[in-house]
């Protein structure tokens, strides 16, 4: 064997040694599996819809003008809370290199933070019955000078529509009041641990308010009525 020949030898000997520990690290970092990498993106994408939601609610709490102070306190600091619980979720998730890990993380975004099945309807329904609850006032507030419009009908044609109408009138307001009585505060008592469990208290509430915004409608026709009928235009 000639030095030349030896030196070359050595020189690929050298190389591939020098590989050798390349070679290992790969072998002992493989890429994640297709499916993880799914899984992974599927669930940041799940949180993105989650921020964009907890954005809009934010911005629907703080444009109300019927929520009452202590209500709007209270959904103001639940949509903070659960905002900073989904930002962090938002930041780890990326980082996630086991299906364990994916797998806590999707359990705290949905059990620990029920954006969907809890914080939604809440926000929704609260300012819906504050606005039920205003409307009423409103509206039992006015029942004075809608009794002094009918009585001024007294002896006239009109008279009887126009009673008939009051009694409507006041049996409507006391309706829509009974029905919309305490949703704010039963749907504020509900918490995402209680899920499902609480599903049926948010399905009662929505059909209190509808029953309430109904009986609110209908009030409010019989007040026009008074009012065309004693040619009181502020009661119409």
């Amino acid at each position: 064997m000639t030095k030349h020949s030896l030196r070359a030898g050595l020189v690929g000997v050298v190389a591939v040694a020098a590989s050798l520990p390349a070679a290992v690290a790969s072998a002992s970092a493989p890429a994640a599996p297709p499916h993880f990498v799914q899984d992974q993106q599927r669930l940041e994408q799940q949180l993105s819809f989650r921020v964009t939601t907890l954005g809009h609610l934010t911005t629907d709490v703080g444009a109300s003008t019927t929520l009452s102070a202590p209500d709007k306190t209270t959904l103001t600091t639940r949509l903070v809370d659960e905002t900073t619980a989904i930002g962090a979720l938002v930041a780890e998730v990326p980082t996630d290199t086991t299906f364990a890990q994916l797998n806590t993380d999707r359990a705290s975004m949905i059990r620990a933070n029920r954006v969907y099945a809890v914080m939604v309807p809440q926000v929704f329904e609260t300012i819906e019955a504050d606005s039920v609850a205003s409307q009423v006032a409103a509206l039992e507030a006015n029942e004075t000078a809608l009794q002094a419009s009918v009585n001024s009908l007294s002896g006239q044609p009109g008279y009887a529509r126009a009673t008939h109408e009051y009694t409507a009138f006041v049996r409507l307001v006391n309706s829509a009041a009974a029905d919309s009585a305490a949703v704010d505060s039963t749907v504020m008592a509900q918490i995402p641990q209680d899920y499902p469990r609480d599903r049926h208290v948010f399905v009662t509430a929505s059909h209190k308010l509808l029953a309430s915004e109904l009986a609110i409608a209908h009030a409010s026709y019989a007040e026009m009525v008074i009012g065309l009928a004693t040619g009181d235009q502020t009661a119409a």
